[in-house]
């Protein structure tokens, strides 16, 4: 290595920087400090060089850290336990309707960009693609299982109410009695509706709960799933002491009125 005062360039050679650099793991700002020199010049030699950088973390591997700032084995995090510590911005506010109908036009705009549908396809789930745990069991622990489950039955899905069920909503209504839209009841199921104190009604379609009168055995995976847990539901909500009433969709179609009185008859 040598040092041209006059022309102030530095000639490093590779086998010091292999000797600096690589065997004695130095790091390049101290090396460029100590040759007074700038650091990006040295950089520029090691990549000219094809010299490796070091990996981020190789300095410190194995080493503890100090015993000043180690969290203790034992110790309890200050905000363990606590809730409402950082509040977003936007929590609790909702947006008014103009800020809403900007918002769909903004969106039914970017949606005219081919290239951005092409991007949100990219990040939605592709048909035919098989998911990761499909089949698989004892992938999640049962106590994970049982959260997943809770979490699920207070979901409102659909968004939007199915026909059938607009239908026995609205016989119910008829009715003047007093029901809960899509209740989940306790860790079982997620009904239709629930009528206090322990009546549970469920509208079920024809083709996905496969109405006997329809298909005499069931036809597609999705009918015999749906077929055992409707089993299932039914044998430990009667287990728990409720009341299920469970109406075809084509008798709520077809036979509304029948429907009716036999929902009056029983409720009243």
């Amino acid at each position: 290595m040598k040092n041209n005062k006059k022309s102030n360039k530095w000639d490093i050679t590779k086998e010091f920087l292999i000797e600096e650099y690589v065997r004695k793991k130095r790091s390049l700002p101290i090396i460029a400090k100590e040759l007074g020199m700038p650091y990006e010049t040295l950089f520029w030699y090691q990549k000219k060089f094809g010299i490796k950088s070091h990996p981020v973390n190789s300095w410190n591997k194995g080493k503890r850290n100090s015993l000043t700032t180690e969290f203790k084995k034992g110790a309890i995090p200050w905000n363990k336990g606590k809730k409402g510590l950082v509040t977003a911005w936007n929590k609790g506010t909702k947006l008014s309707e103009a800020q809403k109908k900007n918002v769909s036009i903004a969106t039914k705009k970017a949606m005219q960009n081919p290239e951005i549908r092409k991007k949100i396809k990219l990040t939605q789930f592709q048909k035919g693609i098989i998911p990761w745990n499909k089949g698989k069991t004892g992938v999640y622990s049962q106590e994970t299982v049982q959260k997943i489950k809770k979490a699920r039955l207070k979901q409102k899905l659909p968004k939007k109410f199915t026909k059938i069920e607009v239908i026995l909503f609205s016989i119910l209504e008829e009715l003047n009695i007093n029901h809960k839209k899509h209740k989940a009841i306790l860790n079982i199921c997620q009904a239709d509706a629930f009528i206090e104190p322990n009546t549970v009604l469920f509208a079920d379609g024809d083709y996905w709960h496969c109405n006997p009168s329809i298909y005499k055995k069931p036809r597609t995976e999705a009918q015999i799933k749906n077929l055992k847990r409707d089993k299932l539901s039914n044998r430990k909500l009667i287990k728990e002491g409720y009341s299920i009433l469970r109406f075809w969709e084509s008798d709520l179609i077809k036979r509304r009125e029948g429907c009716k009185e036999f929902i009056k008859q029983l409720i009243r």
